[in-house]
């Protein structure tokens, strides 16, 4: 009768597929629905309190200033920050090191606007009407003014960093469920965005 045995000796089982920059590519893009059933990997988040503020100013006839009116909204955002996964990857081995290839990583839009924290400041020229139409003015351009602020290269260049180590984390993951990561296999990560070259972006994961 033959019998297995519940609790094989992990120095009896096959061997893990040795990874090559000709079959590590391949390799990781077949494993990624594995990984994680989003198509986006969310990778970075930054919350700040973003400042908007409109004046008018009214002069009579040319001649006679009515005063200038100011609002101003105070509110707290979270810019998030992901990559497509389904989007071209290129990985490579270099002895001990995978260089990857990732995909560009872009804003999740619109950024998170916390309402119920919004400050409302208004002040009224002298010989002013209301503010609320130029409140309300202001308070439609909030979102798209985000959005272009979420793209700007400020404040894509504030993330890189943390996109960069979810990125890398990711791939490690994949790699200790090939059993590629550690002493005897990987142990250094290296991650490139599109039209990056700069080899100082040396993830060292343990």
């Amino acid at each position: 009768m033959n019998r297995t045995n519940p609790n094989p000796d992990p120095q009896t089982e096959p061997s893990a597929r040795k990874l090559t920059t000709g079959n590590i590519t391949a390799s990781f893009v077949a494993a990624i629905p594995e990984l994680t059933p989003e198509i986006n990997l969310e990778l970075a988040t930054a919350t700040q309190t973003e400042v908007f503020t409109k004046t008018s100013t009214y002069v009579l006839w040319g001649l006679i200033d009515l005063g200038t009116s100011t609002v101003q909204i105070r509110v707290p955002v979270t810019y998030r920050y992901h990559l497509c996964l389904r989007e071209p990857w290129r990985l490579e081995i270099q002895g001990k090191r995978v260089v990857v290839h990732a995909p560009e990583f872009r804003p999740s839009l619109p950024p998170a606007i916390y309402t119920d924290q919004l400050q409302k400041l208004s002040v009224r020229g002298w010989a002013r009407g209301s503010t609320a139409d130029l409140l309300e003015e202001m308070q439609r351009e909030i979102t798209p003014t985000l959005i272009r602020c979420a793209s700007d290269p400020r404040h894509l260049e504030l993330v890189r960093s943390q996109c960069r180590q979810s990125v890398a984390e990711f791939v490690k993951l994949w790699l200790e469920r090939e059993r590629q990561w550690g002493q005897n296999g990987l142990t250094e990560i290296q991650i490139l965005f599109p039209a990056e070259e700069d080899s100082s972006n040396l993830q060292q994961l343990q």
